[in-house]
């Protein structure tokens, strides 16, 4: 799902994008962690963009951020998106449709239907996936599929719904606080919202840091714990359900660092398990972190409340 020679190419339409579209941080926009609001001890800076760890909750987050309009500028206009869109996600749709999007549909529509029943409504945000559209209106759970823009200045109209999609989305905006308000304006009470997104505790991030190739700055603006995630939720007027991290490339992501870089050293067991050259014992290392809940990659549900917790 990571074509090297594809992602170099995006790596590189990446740093362009934000110094052609201004799109880097600025001073003056300084932040707290944005899922329990305490400081952050510096951890690492990639791509001009400064990492902070959080000394409440051990998320990651960036700070300072860019100005708004200048990240919507990128989402919309950069050369990257456009390129991750038209070649590598075609590059990849069929492996994705097979281990990320088909599983992920099996998982919403079978954990939506053992909580809420069928003919169920679904809104998902980012924008329309048709084959997410497909792979939903196929099951009997739903009944109707629309879409909805986190965008700060979009259109706040969106139709009610009982499931709410959020995927690879949350950790792109600029305010959290109120993209998860926007979740609960839209999902109906006792309705679930289904997440997916990068953790700030996982495997490869803690070993790679600055290294970790699928890590972007202006789409991964934050990377919060489950101890964030847990706030940032209760705040929002939702109740976590389930989490965990099903996340499957952690070990050969690492792997792939070293061989890139000879000089990067891990701790004696990690460096001994990650260059080992049995897949079974790869494959078995990959198991124990997501069992553990240390892989990258994670996807929880949570339960919208009867009652919206006011603004912060």
């Amino acid at each position: 799902m990571r074509p090297a020679d594809l992602v170099d190419q995006y790596l590189v339409l990446v740093e362009s994008d934000l110094q052609v579209l201004h799109a880097l941080p600025q001073r003056g926009r300084e932040r707290a962690c944005p899922a329990c609001a305490q400081t952050g001890t510096p951890a690492f800076e990639r791509m001009g963009f400064a990492y902070l760890a959080c000394d409440g909750c051990a998320s990651l987050f960036a700070s300072p951020l860019p100005d708004p309009a200048a990240l919507d500028r990128y989402h919309r206009d950069g050369h990257a998106e456009r390129y991750w869109r038209e070649h590598v996600l075609t590059a990849t749709a069929a492996v994705r449709s097979r281990y990320t999007r088909g599983p992920r549909m099996h998982w919403v529509t079978g954990t939506a239907t053992a909580r809420l029943g069928t003919g169920l409504t679904v809104c998902e945000l980012g924008g329309p996936n048709p084959l997410d559209r497909e792979l939903l209106m196929d099951s009997a759970a739903f009944r109707s599929y629309a879409s909805a823009s986190l965008a700060e200045g979009s259109p706040h109209s969106a139709p009610r719904a009982d499931v709410v999609l959020a995927f690879e989305a949350l950790e792109r905006v600029g305010d959290l606080s109120q993209a998860l308000r926007r979740c609960r304006e839209i999902v109906r009470p006792d309705g679930l919202l289904f997440v997916s997104t990068l953790s700030g505790t996982g495997f490869e991030v803690r070993l790679l840091g600055a290294r970790m190739r699928s890590l972007i700055p202006p789409v991964h603006l934050q990377l919060l714990s489950r101890r964030g995630w847990l706030a940032a939720l209760e705040r929002a007027g939702f109740g976590l359900l389930e989490y965990s991290t099903p996340g499957a490339l952690d070990v050969q992501a690492v792997a792939d660092a070293c061989r890139r870089d000879p000089n990067l050293r891990l701790p004696p067991i990690i460096d001994e398990f990650v260059r080992h050259d049995d897949d079974e014992v790869l494959n078995a290392f990959q198991e124990v972190l997501q069992q553990a809940g240390l892989s990258a990659h994670v996807q929880f549900v949570a339960a919208a409340r009867n009652a919206v917790c006011p603004e912060d």
